[in-house]
């Protein structure tokens, strides 16, 4: 099978398992409300110290009648507000309707958006001592504890996101984290892609090709790894504050930045750099990590709902991720008179690595490029 064939085949699977998505949620939501009492005797990973209490209090949801009690609540934190389309709501909506159903009701997830809880430090810290069970974390907040992860973020690594998608689901991404992870008090119970950072510039210099990067003013992130991939695309690369993008691009003061789809339409960027270069040169990874001391508290038949639950939501939370990004995103931006272009990325990807990842293969662990050549062959 060629390439855009299996291509094809991939993006044809990813809409039917969002169709099933879709009829799953209209079926889970039927149903009324009914007002309960509910009793609370045991709380797993609270942002407070863990304590046995009784509380008693009333609440209004669809129950199943004669259900007993929760054993167990499972406090979960993202830093993202409520919403159909953010990801991480996405995650977490479909993580606690699997674990509450399939527990029986023994277990109910109790949700914590928009950082309520603090920011993603604060959440690797609680769920080290034993005070939050569940959370996202974005992988560059690793870098205080380990520099292994750091491979993740690297330009031209991963060359589309279906590329990316396949390593985030793999054993090979899993069982490495956790090998890294583990003895902070982490463990891992799936990773996600939080989407492709492509390229967006003024309407004078649309990025049509590798030559068109050549002298190009380029907003990266603050990284020195990302300063120099920019500098070997023949770009001229700088870190600047992130708030002041839109501004820079308006007065000219750069010619382009990259970014995800979802923060060019939420930053309004296409407003002044309407040209949308689609090569995916880095991408957002997140993190599913559980606090391994209240993971192991629960019992095993729990702990392994807890786990298939997560790895299926996250499989779910790229699908849908992929949906929004390459349809939902792209529709959007173009309805707001935004360009994009499909350009030929294999130049871009062969000058990223001669010339930049071929300096950083110590950083790249084995298995992981094993796996890379493997996929590759799989659509030679």
């Amino acid at each position: 099978m060629s390439a855009p064939s299996k291509t094809l085949t991939v993006a044809l699977v990813i809409l039917i398992i969002i169709a099933g998505i879709v009829g799953y949620l209209g079926g889970s939501m039927a149903g009324g409300g009914v007002t309960t009492t509910e009793t609370v005797t045991e709380t797993v990973g609270a942002a407070t110290a863990t304590v046995t209490e009784t509380v008693t209090k009333s609440v209004t949801e669809t129950v199943t009648v004669g259900a007993a009690a929760p054993e167990y609540e499972l406090h979960a934190a993202y830093l993202t507000a409520p919403s159909p389309l953010d990801t991480h709501h996405y995650f977490f909506t479909r993580f606690k309707e699997k674990v509450e159903h399939r527990s029986g009701g023994r277990i109910k997830v109790i949700l914590h958006p928009g950082g309520e809880l603090g920011d993603q430090d604060e959440y690797l810290e609680l769920m080290r001592q034993g005070q939050l069970f569940i959370a996202t974390i974005e992988v560059s907040r690793f870098a205080a504890y380990t520099d292994a992860l750091n491979f993740f973020s690297y330009p031209g690594l991963f060359r589309n996101t279906e590329e990316a998608i396949a390593f985030s689901e793999s054993d090979v991404a899993i069982e490495y984290a956790n090998k890294h992870l583990e003895q902070f008090g982490w463990k891992v119970l799936a990773i996600t892609v939080g989407g492709a950072r492509y390229f967006l510039s003024i309407p004078e210099k649309p990025i049509r090709s590798l030559e068109d990067f050549q002298g190009l003013k380029l907003r990266v992130m603050g990284s020195p790894v990302f300063i120099e991939a920019g500098q070997c695309l023949g770009a001229n690369p700088e870190a600047l504050p992130y708030g002041e993008c839109y501004t820079l691009l308006q007065t000219k003061a750069i010619d382009a930045m990259e970014n995800e789809v979802a923060a060019i339409i939420a930053m309004r960027f296409y407003e002044v750099a309407p040209n949308i270069a689609m090569v995916g040169w880095a991408y957002a990874w997140h993190f599913v990590v559980v606090s391994k001391q209240l993971l192991e508290q629960l019992p095993p038949d729990l702990q392994e709902i807890v786990i298939e639950a997560a790895k299926e939501a996250a499989h779910e939370k790229n699908a849908w991720g992929f949906y929004v990004e390459r349809i939902v995103g792209l529709q959007y931006l173009m309805e707001h008179g935004a360009k994009i272009y499909w350009i030929d990325t294999g130049p871009v990807f062969e000058r990223l690595e001669t010339c930049f990842l071929q300096k950083h293969l110590g950083d790249i662990p084995q298995e992981v490029l094993d796996w890379l050549k493997q996929y590759r062959q799989g659509f030679g």
